[in-house]
C-alpha cells in the first residue's frame, strides 16, 4: 500500500508524530513518503523517503518575504497589526495560500505515485485537499489538540483554498473533523465539545529504546526533586536572544531545594551550584527520572510530560500553548504562569505548589491511562483498516 504523510514545514510538527507514524507504516513492509517543506526534508535523521514541497512555507520563510505575507493574510513589514482570533491566525498561516500552494504541488507530485492513503499532522491542509482530489481516505494526526482546529474562523481561509482547487465552499469545519483522527494520549484532554467522531487513541511507540542519557545528566547526584525546563526549538531560539524568562527560571531553580536540568541556547548568567545547562535535552529520555517540568506547553511536550507522569509548570510563548497551560490546571496536573508577569518569586512558588500538591499523582493517574491504550500495531492495523475497499 502507498501512504503519503504530510505535515507543515515546522520541525516539531514533523517529528512529534509524523516521521514516528512513517517508521511504524514502513516496517510493517508498506511504500511510504512524506511531503513537506523543502527546508526540513534534507535532514539526515529522516530515514523516510521525503518529498521537498518547495512551495510549502515555513513561517520563517512568510516572515522574511512581506509580500508573501500580505498576499497570506498578514500585514507586510511595517504595518499594523490587527488583533486575530486563534482560529484566524491558524486559517491565515496554515489553511489559506499556504495550503493551496501546498495542495497544487502535492497534486503534481503524485501524479507518478498515487497514494491509497493520506495521514496529515492536524495543521498541514495540503493533504486534506489532496485527498479530496484523489478521492481516497484521510487521517489526522492530533499533534495539536487545542490548536483551534474547530474553531470556525479558520473557515473563510479553508474555503479559500478550496476555491483555488475547484471545490465547493465547506458549510462547516465538518470538513476538517469528519475523518478519524488518532491521539497519542488518554481519552479526556479534549473538552468534550471538541472531539471529533472518530476519535482513536493509542500509545506512542517508543522511538529511544536503544538511546542512552547524556551521561554528565546521568551522573547528577544533588538531593531533592529533579526538575527539568525546556521551551522547545523555535522558543529556545527566541530566548537566546532574549532571556530574560530564562534568567528567572534559572534564578527560581536555585533558590529551591531541587536538582536542575535546564535546556539552554547559550548562557553567560550566574548558574546556581544545583542546575545543569545543556545545549541539547534528551527530553522524553529524561522525563521518566524527573518530578517537575517547567515547559513552554507545547502539545508535544505536554504529551510526553503525561505519558511519563510527570506534572508542569507552564509557561505558554505562543500559538496554541495559552490553551494547553489552561487545560493542564483544569486537569489538576500542572500550574500555568503568564510570561510578561512570571517573576522569580512567582516561577518559585509555582515550582512549590506542585512539590507539595496533588499535581504528581493526577499526573500518574495519566500515566496509567495512556499506558492502559492499544499500542502502535492497534494503531498501523486501523491506519491501513481505512485504506482498504469496504
Amino acid at each position: 500500500m502507498r501512504i503519503l504523510l504530510t505535515s507543515v514545514a515546522v520541525p516539531s510538527h514533523l517529528w512529534t508524530m509524523v516521521v514516528p507514524t512513517a517508521r511504524l507504516l514502513r516496517a510493517a513492509g508498506h511504500d511510504v513518503a512524506i511531503a513537506t517543506g523543502a527546508a526540513l526534508a534534507d535532514d539526515a535523521r529522516i530515514d523516510v523517503p521525503v518529498w521537498p514541497m518547495t512551495r510549502m512555507l515555513s513561517p520563517e520563510q512568510l516572515a522574511a518575504d512581506p509580500d508573501l505575507a500580505r498576499e497570506v493574510g498578514f500585514p507586510g513589514a511595517g504595518e499594523p497589526w490587527a488583533p486575530l482570533s486563534p482560529g484566524d491566525a491558524a486559517g491565515r498561516l496554515f489553511a489559506g495560500r499556504v495550503a493551496e500552494l501546498a495542495a497544487t504541488e502535492m497534486v503534481e507530485v503524485t501524479s507518478d505515485w498515487r497514494p491509497d492513503l493520506v495521514v496529515r499532522e492536524c495543521t498541514e491542509f495540503g493533504g486534506l485537499l489532496l485527498a479530496e482530489r484523489l478521492g481516497i481516505p484521510v487521517v489526522t494526526l492530533d499533534n495539536a489538540p487545542l490548536a483551534t482546529m474547530r474553531d470556525p474562523d479558520i473557515l473563510p481561509w479553508l474555503n479559500r483554498s478550496r476555491a483555488a482547487l475547484g471545490f465547493p465552499a465547506a458549510a462547516d469545519m465538518a470538513a476538517v473533523t469528519d475523518h478519524p483522527w488518532v491521539s497519542w494520549l488518554a481519552p479526556g484532554w479534549l473538552p468534550p465539545d471538541q472531539v471529533p467522531a472518530d476519535y482513536r487513541h493509542y500509545r506512542a511507540p517508543r522511538v529511544d529504546a536503544d538511546e542512552s542519557l547524556n551521561p554528565a545528566i546521568a551522573e547528577l547526584t544533588g538531593e531533592g526533586p529533579v526538575v527539568m525546563a525546556a521551551f522547545g526549538t523555535r522558543p529556545a531560539a527566541m530566548l537566546a536572544n532574549h532571556q530574560a524568562l530564562l534568567t528567572r527560571v534559572i534564578e527560581a531553580l536555585g533558590n529551591l531545594p531541587c536538582t536542575a536540568v535546564v535546556s539552554a541556547p547559550s548562557w553567560a548568567g550566574r548558574l546556581p551550584k544545583n542546575v545543569l545547562l545543556t545545549g541539547f535535552l534528551q527530553q522524553r529520555l529524561l522525563l521518566p527520572a524527573c518530578d517537575l517540568f517547567i515547559t513552554h506547553a507545547g502539545f508535544g511536550s505536554v504529551r510526553e510530560a503525561l505519558t511519563a507522569g510527570v506534572p508542569l509548570v507552564a509557561v505558554p510563548l505562543d500559538a496554541e500553548q495559552p490553551q494547553n497551560a489552561a487545560r493542564l490546571t483544569e486537569l489538576g496536573v500542572g500550574v500555568a504562569l503568564d510570561p510578561a508577569e512570571a517573576t522569580v518569586e512567582s516561577i518559585e512558588r509555582a515550582c512549590r505548589a506542585v512539590f507539595d500538591g496533588p499535581h504528581r499523582a493526577s499526573a500518574r493517574t495519566w500515566q496509567r491511562r495512556t499506558l492502559g491504550l492499544p499500542g502502535p500495531d492497534a494503531m498501523v492495523h486501523d491506519l491501513l483498516a481505512r485504506a482498504l475497499p469496504r
